[in-house]
């Protein structure tokens, strides 16, 4: 008689799961983790057994009882969690909701009395069970033991509101979906996106976010971007209703609970390891390994590298002051794309830098060395500079790029102005047509399409000295001599003609003789020692007499025990002088003109003449 009681008991209770489950639902939360019965232990994402206690046949008496409920609570069986429970809300200088959230509110007080993992599960109303069934603790992105840091779970309890989303780059409140419903019509709560009655689209969330095994499946996150609404992110490469590959949408970067990078909710144990872990990393292709070049390259962005202080935040102070790279410093993963690749007409950006942010106030680069300039320009720019490399030495010591490339100095390479020459010396094809370059036309992978490889094009690694995509020979003084060879200066002849500098063209010449041939063929002096490729900067008092021709002298050359301070003299157009360590004649000055004569021995400085 009482097993045919507790049968009546259990039928009736199904009877009315089945009456209140609503029609769309699929699944009601008899069949769902939540149904902790003797007659549950389904349904987990994990694919774990699921949980239940002993001697429980009830269903909702987990959650609900018709009498002596918590107060405040909708028929709530369970004591909540202690009022001096410390929770650790979710943080990022990017969360722009007012006032911040602090303690979890309304209905996720009621999820968090489970999920928080400070009361045991058999804990509720009329439960008889003894000892303790806590809540499972899982490893990865399905643990349901939230605990009561939720610094890495999506933000929950505060107001969702119409300058929250203008703010936030969010759809208006009153553009959500119905099924995502806020709380008061205001505040963003566990039951914003889940309901914990109906499992059918897994992790009880409220509509199917993207998963082509459940019901109304549609491609993308749905769920997520019900809300979100990234710039531009309909175009963005990484959007998956785009790019098949990325079929888990949002969450192949993100993750909404449980996120290793808390800030950001990143799925990485490390910042970069969210693009380099599953995607760039040459499982698909070798154009698209970032992770070879940035993490063996000899030379390259020391991404992670920087014990100290590697965090790259979304809303940091620009130009940058702390040293750190990360591959967001460089691009916004929510608008990157592909357009215009590759970087083409100098010194507009293509879509792979689409949306970076240049600026405090939030203006966006239109041109490639604006995001350079984020971390190599300003009055902080020294921190960029001769850290995992040496610096060449010279006279005129300028780390900030930005006075480095100025329209007013007296010579620079046209990154952000035109040329001023002719272009004489650049090979026939460019002359008409080369009047401005980008700082990745000599800054690049050696491995390259740029450099006639088949790898991703970008500073990201060389092999060569400053992440340059050829050779550019800079020994140090003590170096042995090495022969010239063109290949050597393989970097400047992509652009340059190397007849005309090295023999015919140059108009640094003396009574015919071409000085550059005679420097650095003949005396294999390199081209580092009186050039400075980028520019001199008139800031830091260069003058179109003393730095014509992008002469800035390296001191570990050119300066010595007899000349401390080199100086060059522009005389006009093939004239000019220099008065340089170097030098063995009278004073150390060397006159050149096209009518001067060929005296001074030049030679190779040592040790122990300085």
């Amino acid at each position: 008689m009482k097993s045919m009681l507790v049968g009546k008991t259990f039928l009736f209770t199904l009877l009315l799961l089945v009456l209140s489950t609503p029609l769309h639902a699929k699944l009601s939360v008899f069949d769902s983790p939540h149904n902790l019965s003797i007659y549950g232990g389904r349904g987990r994402a994990s694919g774990q057994p699921g949980v239940t206690v002993a001697g429980e046949q009830r269903v909702c008496v987990f959650c609900h009882v018709p009498h002596n409920a918590t107060a405040g609570t909708p028929l709530w069986s369970r004591s909540l969690s202690p009022e001096g429970t410390e929770y650790i809300p979710y943080r990022s200088s990017t969360l722009a909701a007012e006032p911040k959230p602090d303690r979890p509110t309304g209905a996720s007080k009621l999820c968090l009395s489970c999920h928080d993992g400070t009361i045991a599960l058999n804990r509720y109303a009329g439960s008889k069970n003894i000892g303790s069934a806590p809540i499972p603790t899982e490893q990865g992105f399905n643990n349901p033991n939230l605990s009561t840091d939720l610094s890495d779970d999506h933000p929950i309890s505060f107001g969702y509101t119409q300058a929250l989303g203008v703010k936030s780059h969010l759809v208006s409140p009153q553009a959500l979906p119905a099924e995502m419903r806020l709380e008061g019509g205001v505040n963003v709560e566990c039951t914003t996106c889940h309901d914990p009655h109906d499992n059918q689209y897994g992790n009880f969330l409220v509509m199917n976010n993207g998963d082509p095994n459940r019901p109304n499946f549609v491609a993308g996150s749905p769920l997520c971007t019900a809300c979100h609404q990234p710039v531009n992110w309909d175009s963005s490469s990484h959007n998956s209703t785009l790019v098949e590959s990325l079929a888990a949408g949002c969450l192949s970067c993100h993750a909404a609970h449980n996120a290793p990078w808390a800030v950001r909710l990143l799925r990485g144990t490390k910042q970069s390891d969210t693009c380099l872990g599953s995607c760039h990393n040459g499982n698909d292709t070798s154009s698209q390994n970032m992770k070879a070049l940035v993490t063996a390259s000899p030379y390259r962005h020391p991404v992670d590298d920087l014990v100290s202080d590697p965090v790259h935040d979304e809303n940091e102070v620009l130009p940058a002051e702390t040293y750190h790279v990360q591959c967001v410093d460089c691009h916004n993963p929510h608008q990157a794309n592909s357009a215009n690749a590759p970087l083409a007409s100098p010194p507009q950006i293509d879509g792979r830098l689409r949306g970076v942010r240049i600026d405090t106030v939030g203006n966006v680069a239109t041109a490639e060395y604006q995001v350079c300039f984020r971390c190599h320009a300003g009055d902080k720019a020294s921190r960029f500079a001769g850290i995992t490399q040496t610096m060449p030495n010279r006279v005129i010591a300028e780390p900030n790029q930005e006075n480095r490339f100025d329209l007013q100095n007296p010579s620079f390479h046209p990154v952000t102005a035109d040329r001023r020459s002719n272009g004489a010396s650049l090979l026939a094809t460019y002359q008409p047509t080369m009047t401005r370059i980008y700082c990745s036309d000599c800054h690049g992978s050696s491995q390259s399409r740029k450099a006639g490889g088949a790898g991703p094009d970008g500073p990201h690694g060389s092999q060569y000295e400053h992440i340059l995509l050829a050779q550019y020979y800079m020994p140090r003084v003590t170096d042995p001599r090495i022969a010239y060879n063109a290949s050597q200066y393989s970097l400047c002849f992509r652009c340059h003609y190397e007849p005309f500098v090295m023999d015919s063209g140059s108009a640094f010449s003396n009574g015919g003789v071409n000085e550059h041939s005679r420097h650095v063929r003949d005396r294999q002096i390199p081209c580092f020692a009186c050039h400075d490729p980028h520019g001199v900067s008139w800031k830091m008092l260069a003058t179109p007499t003393n730095n014509a021709h992008l002469i800035n002298f390296d001191r570990n050359y050119a300066a010595g025990g007899v000349v401390s301070t080199p100086v060059y003299v522009s005389a006009g157009v093939g004239q000019g002088n220099c008065t340089v360590n170097c030098h063995t004649v009278a004073g150390n000055l060397h006159n050149y003109s096209p009518s001067g004569s060929v005296t001074p021995k030049l030679l190779r400085p040592k040790l122990l003449s300085r």
